[in-house]
């Protein structure tokens, strides 16, 4: 059936005559080969049959199509392949139904399929586009591959998007398998809010995307590797991930000009390196189960400095339980240490004047040698100066000893019975008093450190 479509030309009848048979047509060198899309929406809508023992299908490469593909709600039964044809318009395959389609290295003013619906892959690979790539809502049961696209940012989507502008509308995105962006340049946004990705996001391999990528509440069951990507978008934010869930998430980009949002993001396994750690990195509320490669609280602890917001308890305590589990206590109490200290810049004078003084005592706690090396020098100090200056006997008590004297000031759960029978006067009483406040904090951070360390068993 061709009504309404007149007179096919020489190329529009050989694909008329292939499609029933599922064969490729491919250009003629003495044959100017355009085709309209009207007759490509006919043939695709039921304009001809099968052939007996055949299976019809849209194979078209090399072809100019001019006019608006328009397969709006349409359901197509039939797979559809153009390779290296040139659009004049924007098809349209929103709310369409397809079996597959590929757009392999052909090059477009944009792509319209939102909501539509793919049983199969949908193919953008190698294609160059002019304007938006709109897939809000599509479900495609196999691979949305964009490998090697050259994506740009137009007008063209704003009547749904509002002031909104990006090279690929991906928001509530539902691919079966992969999303390939291996080798893509985005002149603009790539907006994959809320995706669900069975398996991995590839965008590596020299993907570059001038702009913003964004995943934030996106699920990703496999990975999502960014190695060697460039990510540009200077002043603002190059990754915003913010809530996603993945399997691994890998930041081997090559450079990254922006910041890097990790917030509130769920990992399994996040890969890095030292010398690609992006400048500003937000990491408030994000989970890992393990990093490749750890580090040393050292080179960790620079990494928790990129955060722009300042301090956040959070990234300390994650980074700390991280290197519990792995066997590294020293890096983790290093982790909790460095935290206690960053804390204290924002508390008011008093209240930091006495982290201070744990600080330099026993390190909040997290350095209980410390607190034997002070027990060590007090002692010697409180046994010279009771020997100078005894304290006076109560009847019936025991020899004096100043540095047994000296340790029962000190430590305040044993009692020698020297500091009940002995009673210092003059100024070796302060030292008596400064020796039971000194005991008692030194006491209360050793208990603490201990208390760690039994909860963790």
């Amino acid at each position: 059936m061709r009504s309404g479509l007149g007179e096919l030309s020489p190329a529009e009848q050989r694909l008329w005559d292939a499609f029933p048979r599922g064969e490729t047509v491919a250009p003629h060198e003495d044959t100017p080969h355009v085709v309209r899309a009207a007759v490509i929406r006919s043939l695709l809508l039921g304009g001809r049959d099968a052939e007996p023992g055949h299976r019809p299908a849209l194979r078209l490469h090399g072809a100019e199509v001019v006019g608006v593909l328009d397969l709006y709600q349409a359901e197509i039964e039939h797979a559809v392949e153009f390779v290296g044809c040139v659009f004049d318009a924007t098809p349209q395959l929103s709310f369409a139904q397809l079996r597959g389609m590929s757009f392999e290295g052909s090059t477009l003013p944009g792509l319209d399929a939102f909501g539509a619906v793919v049983q199969g892959t949908l193919s953008l690979v190698k294609c160059v586009l002019s304007d938006a790539v709109v897939v809000y809502g599509l479900q495609v049961s196999g691979d949305l591959d964009l490998d090697w696209a050259r994506l740009a940012s137009g007008g063209r989507a704003e009547d749904v998007f509002g002031d909104r502008t990006a090279a690929l509308f991906g928001d509530a995105l539902h691919v079966g398998r992969h999303l390939y962006l291996q080798g893509t340049t985005a002149a603009g946004n790539v907006e994959l809010a809320g995706v669900r990705i069975g398996g991995t996001l590839h965008a590596q391999r020299g993907c570059r995307i001038d702009g913003e990528l964004r995943l934030p509440g996106a699920q990703v069951a496999g990975e999502v590797d960014l190695s060697h990507a460039v990510l540009v978008n200077p002043g603002g934010v190059a990754l915003d991930a913010r809530g996603l869930r993945v399997g691994q998430l890998t930041l081997l980009a090559e450079r990254v000009e922006g910041t890097v949002d990790l917030r509130h993001s769920q990992t399994e396994v996040l890969r890095d390196e030292p010398d690609r750690w992006p400048a500003r990195l937000r990491l408030d509320g994000a989970r890992y189960a393990a990093l490749e490669r750890a580090g040393t609280s050292r080179e960790r602890l620079c990494w928790l400095n990129r955060d722009p917001d300042g301090y956040r308890p959070q990234p300390y305590e994650q980074l700390a339980a991280l290197y519990r589990q792995i066997g590294q206590d020293s890096d983790a109490r290093a982790v909790l240490l460095a935290k206690q200290r960053r804390r204290r810049r924002l508390l008011p004078p008093a209240a930091a004047a006495w982290g201070l003084a744990q600080d330099g005592l026993v390190g909040y706690g997290y350095r209980p040698g410390r607190a034997l090396l002070w027990l060590s020098v007090l002692a010697v100090l409180g046994a010279t100066v009771f020997s100078g200056y005894p304290p006076v006997a109560a009847p019936g008590g025991t020899d004096f000893n100043p540095l047994v004297y000296t340790l029962d000031l000190l430590i305040p759960i044993v009692q020698f019975g020297q500091e009940q029978t002995y009673r210092t006067e003059g100024p070796a009483q302060w030292l008596a008093y400064l020796l039971m406040a000194i005991g008692w904090l030194l006491f209360t951070a050793v208990a603490a450190a201990l208390t760690r360390t039994l909860n963790r068993f």
